[in-house]
């Protein structure tokens, strides 16, 4: 089967599907209510997110943060990630609209057409109609998943990589060729603009965006090729599939290779990037939460009954959830599944749709495999723990479950209209009805009711307003000590609060340096875990020695038995502290440290900071 051409009225369908998505993702995200300004999310990984736009604004790039881990600064080249794309539209957001919390929302938003553009472009290399391919790629852009991963996983949201990753893998389960020249054309530039053009281009996309994307089109790319090898006997096909591959890993590989050379100069940090294997099943899918209402129902019984599946069994993952659209189209699919198993021996000719179903219903199935509790995700997991988080698969299903839709209903309208034969208007108003009732369906079943941009505003301008005293009563290039310690990033505090909170008083500050933030694992980032086990008097004098300027305490992070050790100390030699609305910090200036306990700090005590090498920041 070959796809559809690009044809005039695609224009206008690619722009009404944008526009439409855009509209629905305002509309849904009640942006009125919003400041702009302040981040949507404001707990969970929604702080290094934020982190990161403030960075590439401040810096540059996100690899260093010279106000965090002080006095060293913060260098990501431990945790490792492939997602330049993501970090390169931060940077320009950031750039043109010149504040990082616009910015940060603004892609958030930016990935519901996005989605919806390159969802439409796969749904019509699949053979859908321009009628249905709107309304399933708007759906597309505003799954449950989208709202789900939110901000907190804003990259992992931005997930409009995936439907040029399935193109190629569509394309290579039809035999069709992933390489060649531009046909139709003998001007020598325009034969560059071929399928081999287009192939590059999108293995550099899908390297460069998110790990775990690039992942699942290499499974998706490596199911396709065997397929057209079981089907065709076609070595080529699987050879164009695999090179198309071997491209994205060696896209992703240069995306890192600056982390690897750093790792080579200072010595490999294990510390920075903990994984477990078995997160691959705390993190995997069941197939009965793919069908469930998701989490943020707007009808109150259906989103009762997903909580009661999530409180009452086991693994809840990231609550994974397809949506009724998708999820019907899923079951469509493994019906076709079935039903080419149970008629394999008297199957008719197949058409056009009935062929690309099944090679949809197919890739569907790998991709649960690989999903699901127990599945190839977990035996993936044996071999490598980079990978965890395989529920995030259930937006390949989303997107082939909603082209069976499509697809299943274009076999329908035909058929309608070849025994029927209704005139013109009848068969618009057909369409139009269709049209609204899934998008109707899709905005009801998928998207949330309710926002907590009030609440958010709130806390965020709280913050602002007392972490700008901080600021206001230092020096530009000041910095601060946080205790307790907290490893960063991934690691579990004593008290059960987020690690993430620790980067909150740099995203309320421009001129002054933190001690948190700094990835775990090296002397200059965990330094303040060797300074909270000196008994709590001589603290604030190591920490002035150090040449810090204030202290601050996380209240809530630190365990109660410390808390009152540390505060009734801290007190005695720097008096009351200055503490925020919500009674979570408490700041002090270490200018109030006498000067003669400053100066009786020995050497070794600040050498011991950095476990045994000399403190030069």
């Amino acid at each position: 089967m070959t796809e559809r051409r690009w044809g005039r009225g695609d224009w206008g369908l690619y722009a009404a599907t944008a526009a439409l998505a855009l509209g629905l993702a305002l509309l849904t995200l009640q942006v009125w209510e919003a400041d702009w300004a302040i981040p949507w999310s404001d707990f969970g990984d929604a702080i290094p997110v934020a982190a990161h736009f403030k960075t590439v604004l401040e810096t540059g790039w996100y690899e260093h943060q010279p106000l965090l881990g002080a006095p060293f600064g913060q260098q990501y080249h431990d945790f490792p990630t492939a997602e330049t794309t993501n970090f390169l539209m931060a940077t320009v957001l950031g750039h043109l609209l010149g504040n990082w919390a616009v910015a940060m929302n603004a892609y958030f938003v930016l990935g519901f057409p996005l989605a919806a553009l390159a969802a439409a472009w796969f749904l019509r290399v699949a053979g859908v109609s321009r009628l249905l391919t709107l309304p399933t790629a708007v759906l597309f852009a505003i799954l449950p998943f989208h709202f789900v991963q939110g901000e907190p996983h804003l990259f992992v949201a931005s997930y409009y990589v995936v439907p040029l990753g399935l193109v190629l893998a569509l394309r290579t389960a039809r035999g069709e060729p992933l390489w060649g020249w531009r046909r139709g054309t003998t001007h020598p530039v325009g034969r560059w603009f071929g399928r081999g053009a287009q192939t590059v281009v999108l293995a550099i996309v899908v390297g460069s965006t998110d790990t775990y994307f690039a992942v699942f089109t290499l499974i998706m790319l490596a199911t396709a090729g065997i397929v057209a090898v079981v089907r065709d006997r076609s070595g080529p096909r699987f050879v164009g599939a695999a090179i198309a591959g071997v491209l994205i890993i060696a896209v992703m590989a240069l995306n890192m290779l600056d982390d690897a050379v750093y790792g080579w100069q200072h010595g490999r940090n294990d510390g920075a990037f903990e994984r477990m294997p078995e997160h691959a099943e705390y993190f995997a899918f069941k197939l009965a939460q793919l069908l469930l209402p998701w989490p943020g129902h707007r009808i109150p019984a259906l989103a009762d009954l997903r909580e009661y599946y999530d409180t009452r069994f086991p693994l809840p993952s990231e609550q994974p959830a397809l949506g009724f659209v998708a999820a019907v189209g899923f079951l469509i699919l493994l019906g076709v599944l079935i039903h080419r198993v149970v008629t394999a021996r008297r199957r008719a000719a197949l058409g056009e749709r009935g062929r690309t179903l099944g090679l949809l219903a197919v890739l569907a199935l790998v991709a649960f495999l690989f999903g699901t509790v127990g599945g190839l995700g977990s035996v993936v997991a044996l071999m490598t723990d980079v990978l965890r988080s395989w529920n995030r698969i259930l937006v390949v299903i989303a997107l082939l479950g909603l082209a069976a839709v499509a697809l299943a209903i274009d076999a329908g309208l035909a058929r309608w209209a070849r025994a029927a034969d209704p005139g013109r208007a009848v068969r618009r108003t057909v369409a139009g009805l269709l049209v609204a009732a899934l998008v109707l369906i899709g905005v009801l079943d998928q998207t949330p009711g309710t926002n907590a941009h009030a609440a958010t505003n709130a806390r965020f301008l709280g913050y602002d307003d007392y972490f700008g005293r901080i600021e206001a009563s230092l020096q530009p290039g000041d910095w601060v000590v946080q205790l307790p310690y907290q490893g960063f990033p991934e690691a579990q505090t004593a008290t059960g609060t987020d690690v993430n909170d620790v980067l909150i008083p740099f995203l309320h500050t421009t001129a002054i340096g933190w001690t948190g933030g700094g990835l775990r694992g090296r002397p200059e980032a965990d330094w303040t875990e060797v300074l909270q086990s000196f008994p709590a008097e001589e603290i604030p004098a190591i920490a002035a020695a150090a040449g810090a300027s204030g202290l601050l305490l996380d209240r809530l992070a630190t365990p109660e038995e410390q808390l009152d050790e540390w505060s009734d100390a801290f007190a005695a030699v720097l008096g009351a502290p200055l503490e925020s609305e919500d009674e979570r910090y408490w700041f002090w200036s270490l200018d109030a440290v006498p000067p003669a306990r400053v100066a009786a700090v020995s050497r070794h005590a600040l050498d011991s900071l950095l476990q045994g090498r000399e403190w030069s920041p």
